[in-house]
């Protein structure tokens, strides 16, 4: 039954390829065993045709197979998917885009989304643990959600840490998704972005250089824009 499965998901996308976008991506350095290109829309069209369970979506998430790894985070349940579970996918996240989807897809919707991010957040050894809990972060206040009291403290203290701090070495894609979740929490009122704001006060050498201009008024245009 379920090589059935996942041979009828692998003549789905074959179906639905697209070379040129595959090639574009190995191009920038994006490289799976197989990537078949094929467009998220359309992934999603896949995904809706297939039961969600968690021996499927396990399946497909070992296989280096771009389109595996998304379908798998759509067809995962999230009542069924352990602590351990989460944290192991995490450390296997290969790119950015799969660490999106992941976290659009499954990792917002867990009911321990709590304690799992304040684990990835203080994680410095998985390269894209930092990123993926702004994500969820970002996917959560985007949804006009509130976090316990200890999870919103380490967001609005690890976000200048990725941001701001220049000895902490923060990835471009860290500091890209903390940006993210940052205007995503600065929406949701005037106390939140005066909030996010406030905190470049604590750092004026930041302030000074061209990044640091940026940024600030990037979210500062944002929460503006939004009030």
């Amino acid at each position: 039954m379920l090589q059935d499965q996942l041979k009828e998901i692998r003549t789905q996308l074959r179906m639905a390829m697209n070379g040129v976008t595959s090639t574009s991506m190995r191009e920038k350095g994006i490289i799976y065993k197989l990537n078949f290109g094929v467009p998220l829309p359309e992934i999603k069209q896949i995904a809706a045709t297939h039961e969600p369970g968690s021996e499927l979506a396990a399946a497909l998430w070992k296989e280096d197979i771009r389109e595996f790894k998304i379908l798998a985070s759509m067809l995962q349940p999230a009542d069924d998917f352990p602590f351990d579970q989460a944290k192991q996918w995490v450390k296997e996240i290969p790119y950015l885009e799969i660490a999106e989807q992941c976290s659009r897809n499954l990792f917002c919707k867990l009911s321990y989304v709590d304690n799992l991010l304040l684990g990835l957040i203080f994680n410095v050894e998985d390269e894209y643990a930092r990123t993926v809990a702004y994500l969820i972060w970002a996917e959560l206040f985007k949804e006009g959600k509130t976090v316990v009291a200890p999870v919103r403290a380490a967001f609005i203290v690890e976000c200048m840490r990725s941001i701001a701090w220049p000895d902490f070495g923060a990835t471009w894609k860290e500091k890209q998704a903390a940006v993210k979740a940052m205007k995503f929490y600065g929406r949701q009122s005037a106390d939140h972005a005066r909030q996010m704001l406030s905190g470049f006060d604590e750092f004026p050498e930041f302030m000074e250089t061209p990044e640091g201009q940026e940024i600030y008024n990037d979210l500062k245009f944002e929460f503006e824009y939004y009030s």
